[in-house]
């Protein structure tokens, strides 16, 4: 592919830190949050805990990728 075909993807300046400035913050009162029955509160947390563990479970290890024996270099 030729260089001067496309431009640079690079940009010109170099980007800054990306955290969020301390003044992007505000307070908000908990009178001005919407109010959740206590029964959608846990059947809400009972689906981030079944998310959680699906998670857990895609990321664990195969069985070769653990190396159970210690043969594998």
């Amino acid at each position: 592919m030729f260089r001067n075909r496309f431009p640079s993807a690079r940009p010109n300046r170099p980007i800054g830190d990306p955290s969020p400035a301390p003044g992007g913050f505000f307070l908000c009162p908990l009178a001005c949050l919407p109010s959740v029955p206590d029964a959608a509160r846990l059947q809400q947390q009972a689906l981030y805990e079944w998310a959680y563990q699906q998670a857990r479970e895609v990321l664990r290890p195969s069985i070769l990728e653990r190396d159970l024996l210690a043969v594998w270099n």
